[in-house]
């Protein structure tokens, strides 16, 4: 409303502009649930040059971990999920 009232824009605009962005966030939104539900988010984490550029956030001098050592065991957390996944369905 302050672009409106600003005069920066018409309401016409504002209200193509908001449509734009809700329908590139529901695009977005249902990209990603299609790229994890047909397992493609899983096979690219899986490329050799993905794992080695895997990081997590945070203050890379008092890292008191390996951080791959923890990668490693959330991979297995989330296989043995897929496990159970399968096993039941």
């Amino acid at each position: 409303m302050s672009r409106i009232y600003l005069r920066y824009h018409t309401p016409r605009q504002v209200l193509a502009g908001a449509g734009a962005g809700a329908f590139l966030g529901l695009a977005w939104y249902i990209s990603v649930i299609v790229l994890r539900s047909t397992g493609i988010v899983d096979w690219v984490l899986r490329w050799q040059v993905v794992e080695m550029l895997w990081f997590k956030d945070g203050d890379i001098g008092s890292l008191e971990h390996d951080l791959y050592e923890e990668w490693m065991e959330w991979r297995a957390q989330r296989d043995k999920e897929r496990a159970a996944k399968v096993k039941k369905g």
